[in-house]
Parts: structure tokens; sequence; C-alpha cells
């Protein structure tokens, strides 16, 4: 555990600069409803558009806020749209001492809702990210009215499904993952994608606004995620009590194995919804499917 957290350290190299750039370069403009929070933990670079109740999203990397132009023209309509990204991912960026464990994660998760949320929102998280909406909905119950827990499983599958993504251990290494992984991320990235998402142009979109980001100084922390994050042996959340729905897309490869039904442990209140034409991202390879779904279960 101390290894892991001083191998998390490498993730705030250079946070002055990169908030600078974050702040001022392409990253603050790729899009027209860009904003950014920042507190004495972190910068978080954030979307955000539309009326009516909050919907918000977390980016699951390597994916950044540039694909998120379909999801948002899909609900601004009928939903307040966010969608940001996590610490150390895209152009988030974690200052000295930031704490990748579990808990203080949720917690910054928590006060970014508040101020920017305003109130309950929808929390449609997905996969590692979503047990982040499962325990701020557990603690913070005054911060979320409805679950969308999206490709994920059991705290127990998920960590099934981390050694097979990690067969050998690299990225699960302290400071081993932290060097490696950062070489492989950008050539790696589209193979990712290939392998995820359904065969559709998405996926071309993907590539080429992932490996875009990579070029302007993206991160994709996930051995830090892997080694402080993921890291219990058992689940470290109860399960909330608010309405949850747990989508599937089943085209996605890298959850074969994966026992979906046992998504419905995730809360107290849970239905599953399976979808066969999409894989990884269901919220992004079908917006408008999405949200017809979404508005029919939270009944807006």
């Amino acid at each position: 555990m101390l290894l892991s957290k001083l191998a998390a350290r490498l993730e705030t190299k250079n946070w002055k600069e990169r908030i600078q750039w974050a702040r001022t370069g392409p990253p603050s403009h790729s899009c027209s409803d860009i904003n950014f929070y920042e507190d004495d933990a972190c910068l978080i670079r954030y979307r955000k558009a539309g009326r009516g109740p909050a919907i918000v999203f977390l980016c699951d990397g390597p994916a950044t806020l540039e694909v998120y132009d379909a999801l948002f023209a899909a609900l601004k309509s009928r939903f307040t749209v966010i969608a940001f990204e996590a610490p150390g991912n895209g152009f988030s960026v974690p200052k000295p001492g930031y704490d990748f464990g579990f808990q203080p994660v949720n917690d910054g998760v928590a006060r970014f809702l508040q101020s920017v949320a305003g109130g309950p929102a929808i929390l449609a998280f997905s996969c590692g990210g979503t047990y982040a909406a499962i325990d701020v909905a557990s603690r913070y119950p005054e911060l979320c009215s409805h679950l969308v827990a999206i490709q994920v499983p059991s705290w127990s599958e998920e960590m099934l499904w981390k050694k097979r993504r990690d067969p050998k251990g690299i990225v699960s290494t302290p400071f081993l993952g932290q060097i490696l992984f950062p070489r492989m991320m950008k050539p790696r990235a589209p193979a990712w994608y290939e392998h995820s998402m359904a065969d559709t142009p998405a996926v071309a979109h993907f590539c080429t606004c992932t490996a875009q980001a990579f070029d302007q100084g993206a991160t994709f922390a996930l051995p830090t995620m892997f080694q402080n994050y993921l890291s219990a042996s058992e689940a470290p959340f109860e399960p909330p009590l608010q309405p949850t729905l747990a989508i599937w897309g089943e085209q996605d490869q890298s959850h074969v194995e994966t026992d979906k039904n046992s998504s419905l442990s995730l809360a107290k209140d849970c239905e599953l919804v399976r979808l066969e034409h999409v894989g990884h991202f269901p919220e992004l390879e079908d917006p408008v499917g999405f949200s017809k779904i979404v508005g029919s279960f939270a009944r807006l």
C-alpha cells in the first residue's frame, strides 16, 4: 500500500504547468461548453449544457470529453447534462497530496457534485468509475436521485476483470505500471476500442479524439487506479437505496467472461438491461437509445 501511494505521486508531476495548459490551451476550448472546477486537491475539466434535472457522466478513460457531443445533443433538451474527467485522466489534474484511495476520491467527487450539479442528480457513471457513484449515493444520498450503472459488475467480478486486463501484473505493480503504461497508451488505444466497442463508425471517431488528446498531453492514470482505487479484496461500499438501472452492452469483448447478472447486487433496488447492439460505451455508441432508456427509467 505504501509503494502504491508513493507511485501515485508520479501523477502530480508538472501539475502547475498542466493546470495552466488545461485552462488556456486547446483543452480549454475544444468544445464550446468546457468548464473547470478547482479546489485544494485537484483541477477537474468538465462540460455542462442543457436544462432540467441534472444527469452526470464520468468519462471512462482513455475516452475524453471530446467524444460526448452526440450524447449531449440527445439529452440536453430534457436534462442538464454534465460530464467530467476524473483527476489523473484526460485534462483533469491532481495536485500534490491528492489521495487516489477509494473513499478520498469519492469524497472529491461529492464535492464536485455539490458545486456543479447543485442538488440530487442522476449519476450515470461507467466501468470502474461507477463505484464512485455507488459510494456517493450511499454516503451522500442528497446528491443522487437515481443511479445508472454502465458496464460494471459486482466488486468481486470487477476484480476478476482487472486480472484479465492485466494478466502479467504490469499495470498493477507500483512504479512499473506508472513508468511503462504511458508509453503504451496511444499505440494501444485503437485496439482497446476495437476490442470493446461494437463495430460502428464510432470506433474511428474515438480513436481520432483519443490520439489528439494524447498528443495534447492528456493522461490516463489506469495503473494508479488499479493500485489504489480498485484494490480492496471486498467491496468497500454499502449498496445504496436509490433506484438503480444497470446497463450492459453485449458487444464488449473485454467482458465476455463477466457475470453481468452480478450487477443486480450493486444496489438495493436494481434492474438490469442488456443491449445487444452496443459495447463498452452504451451511452456513447447509441446516445438516442440511451436517452430513451434513461428517460423511461427516471420517468422524465
